[in-house]
């Protein structure tokens, strides 16, 4: 007697060796719990797929390729002996049977005439984002059933009731490796498409995946052309094939005009579509989850939260009878309550009612969005909205408020975002009472942050102002911190004024620094001079100052940190360098770290072992003997000095550079400087020989020979390139002679 089959399980095989075993395994169980056989259809696998499959089954029917999938398809469907028929690709596999496998042998499935289940088609390799399409791949087999359509085939008909199955198929075919791989599949399945659309123009699925092709390789003209076409052909009426697609095709227009930023447009179509008849509910949800955006996006808040209202009237419906909308799913709507186009739909409706103060329709949406489900979209807008509006919203909003805040900050790339929407909100106070006011409203708000951490500390000075309790050690810890850590709090630090809200939460600055270990504190701030801002630094300087006294080790290293910034931020100035204020800073940092040195070492070391020292310290010494040799104008002294620092300490580069161009201009000028003076002494002397050489004429005139060429000799000795006068000497030594 011959085995009863139940279940007849038939897959289409191409050359996909990745794949292929993967799916055979995931039906396994399914075949083993339930009467069952598999029918392989070869398309042309090759020897290694081939290979693969034939570990599995023996019915393998060979096909000869023929750019037909029902044809395909059918040719397995003959030869199925099964009660029920099941088909899938082989490149999609069971995530679980279980569900399935329960339905046979429970006998549930005497009730029904066919299964759906779910095509998770994702959008990544990662697997991180997809979207979920509810497929009829299993009917119970009568002799009309068959497989029509050359591509995007289907069962003809629907023989009974259908069951929903929660289990899905993990499908990659969708996620391609570049455009130019995406559109080639797109293209690939167009022409079919035309040809059979232009056979029977009034099919409706056929226009339908048409478009969706169009939509894949983003030919939205190509998509919207035949989008109005197929709804002007219903519109002439007659007898439509498939007409359950053609509300997708009224949801398609309006997505399109969306995707071109049309939104005008879609809210013009979007308003008529939503009161047509002919649109089906689902179709209906898309269009008003399209138009909450729209109307954001316009700034009409009392819109979008009417348009998000619809789709969420729509939406509690579905939930309520899943099962009624089964015949409204298309490859185009068929994600439309998933939790990513969810959020979107419903994001919108929660951003108008965050602007709009409706607080309890801001909450109740945002909790359906479920972002921490599932692949979702969080709006920036929203995100910041909500951030923003929690310290003015009521004692009951600011519960919902924060609620959202923390499950936002749960998400890991919007928790920054979200930390630097709440700290520029609370920096918006007029002084520090209303800042901390702002900050100490974020009470609620959880993540491990240092600003949330502030938060706390904010929470007890409004506590401390309004008389009543908080924890003063757990605040004064927290205080501790944020200076153990300054290279990552000293803005923040700076921003609500560190030092005055210590003194005003009875904490005592001076006592708090001198907490801070040394070495901590030159680690800190060597990261935090790196990229700092000038004002910044100046702020601290002034305000350290103030709590520690001059020797104070912390205050000369800081001192000295401020003076190397400032002149390696002089020095980068575009315009004119303040030759002063460079070397202001380097004066700073070397009489600093020379007084620490002092500090730290014994005075025998500072005279006779300086190469003991660091180089910062080492420079530090160097930089204060260069400035001594500029200022007695030994300028080629200090050239060389300049080059040793430079290979002590790489990192005053910058400085050396700018000192190097300016001793070269101090050269320059001292050279000009003496060559006026040598020409000023030659014109003096010039006036004085014009007196000398009237003497010697006359001298000469009197006959006193002998006094007039001493005279002449003085004076060339003083001026001996001057010809006029050796030829004078030699005429006077002449008449001597004679």
């Amino acid at each position: 007697m011959s085995k009863r089959i139940l279940l007849t399980i038939s897959i289409l095989i191409s050359n996909r060796p990745d794949t292929v075993r993967k799916c055979l395994d995931s039906i396994q169980p399914l075949l083993k719990a339930v009467p069952s056989e598999l029918i392989l259809t070869d398309t042309g696998c090759g020897k290694e797929v081939r290979s693969i499959i034939e570990e599995y089954t023996n019915h393998i029917i060979n096909f000869k390729w023929c750019n037909d999938f029902s044809k395909a398809r059918n040719v397995g469907l003959k030869q199925a002996k099964g009660k029920w028929f099941l088909f899938l690709d082989d490149d999609e596999w069971f995530e679980d049977t279980t569900e399935m496998i329960e339905f046979f042998n429970t006998g549930e499935y005497k009730q029904y005439g066919m299964g759906a289940y779910y095509q998770r088609n994702f959008c990544n390799y990662e697997g991180t984002l997809y979207s979920d399409l509810l497929v009829g791949r299993m009917t119970q087999l009568t002799p009309e059933v068959k497989f029509e359509y050359s591509i995007h085939e289907c069962f003809n008909l629907v023989v009974g009731k259908v069951k929903k199955f929660n289990t899905y198929v993990h499908h990659y075919g969708y996620v391609y490796n570049s455009p130019e791989e995406r559109r080639a599949h797109g293209e690939r399945n167009i022409p079919p498409l035309l040809k059979e659309h232009r056979a029977n123009p009034r099919n409706m699925k056929h226009v339908l995946q048409l478009v969706q092709e169009y939509n894949v390789i983003n030919e939205w003209d190509k998509s919207m052309e035949y989008s109005l076409e197929g709804i002007e052909t219903a519109k002439k009426g007659g007898g439509l094939e498939e007409s359950f697609c053609l509300s997708s095709l009224y949801a398609n227009v309006v997505m399109l005009y969306m995707e071109k930023w049309r939104f005008e447009a879609a809210i013009q179509h979007g308003e008529e579509y939503l009161k047509l008849d002919v649109v089906d509910p689902m179709a209906k949800a898309v269009i008003a989850g399209k138009l909450a955006d729209a109307y954001m996006r316009t700034e009409r808040y009392e819109k979008s939260l009417e348009a998000a209202g619809f789709y969420w009237r729509v939406y509690q419906d579905f939930l309520k009878d899943e099962g009624s909308f089964l015949g409204y799913i298309t490859n185009l709507t068929c994600s439309c309550f998933e939790a990513f186009n969810r959020s979107i739909a419903l994001g919108n409706g929660v951003n108008a009612a965050v602007r709009l103060g409706k607080e309890e329709t801001a909450w109740e949406w945002f909790q359906a969005m479920e972002i921490e489900k599932g692949p979702v979209y969080i709006e920036p807008d929203m995100a910041k909205d909500i951030a923003e509006k929690l310290p003015e919203a009521s004692e009951e909003g600011r519960k919902h408020y924060t609620e959202m805040c923390n499950a936002l900050l749960r998400q890991g790339e919007k928790k920054e975002f979200i930390l630097d929407v709440i700290k520029v909100r609370c920096s918006q106070g007029a002084n520090l009472e209303e800042k901390l006011k702002l900050a100490a409203a974020y009470r609620g708000c959880e993540a491990d942050h240092n600003f949330l951490k502030f938060v706390k500390v904010a929470d007890a000075f409004c506590r401390r102002q309004a008389g009543e309790d908080y924890d003063a050690d757990e605040v004064e810890k927290i205080t501790a911190s944020f200076w153990e850590n300054l290279d990552q709090n000293m803005s923040m630090m700076k921003e609500y004024d560190i030092f005055e809200l210590e003194e005003r939460l009875g904490i005592d600055p001076a006592a708090m620094l001198k907490r801070i270990p040394y070495y901590v504190w030159q680690k800190e701030l060597t990261t935090y001079y790196s990229r700092c801002s000038r004002e910044d630094a100046a702020w601290w300087t002034e305000r350290l100052s103030e709590y520690l006294p001059e020797e104070d080790m912390r205050m000369l290293l800081w001192r000295a940190f401020h003076g190397i910034y400032d002149a390696i931020k002089e020095t980068g100035t575009e315009g004119g360098v303040s030759a002063e204020a460079v070397r202001k800073g380097v004066k700073e940092y070397a009489e600093s770290r020379m007084q620490l040195c002092g500090q730290i070492y014994r005075p025998e070391i500072l005279e006779e072992s300086r190469d003991v020292l660091t180089e910062e310290d080492q420079a530090a010494y160097s930089l204060s003997e260069l400035e001594q040799e500029i200022e007695r104008e030994e300028y080629s002294k200090a050239v060389e000095r300049v080059k040793k620092i430079k290979a002590l300490l790489p990192g005053l580069n910058p400085v050396m550079k700018w000192y190097l161009t300016w001793i070269s201009g101090k050269v320059e000028e001292q050279e000009r400087r003496e060559q006026q003076e040598q020409k000023k002494a030659m014109g003096e002397m010039q006036v004085l020989a014009v007196g000398i050489k009237l003497k010697i004429r006359q001298l000469v005139q009197a006959g006193n020979v002998q006094a007039a060429l001493g005279a002449a000799r003085q004076l060339s000795a003083l001026m001996p390139q001057d010809e006029e006068l050796t030829q004078q000497i030699k005429k006077l030594e002449a008449q001597l002679e004679e």
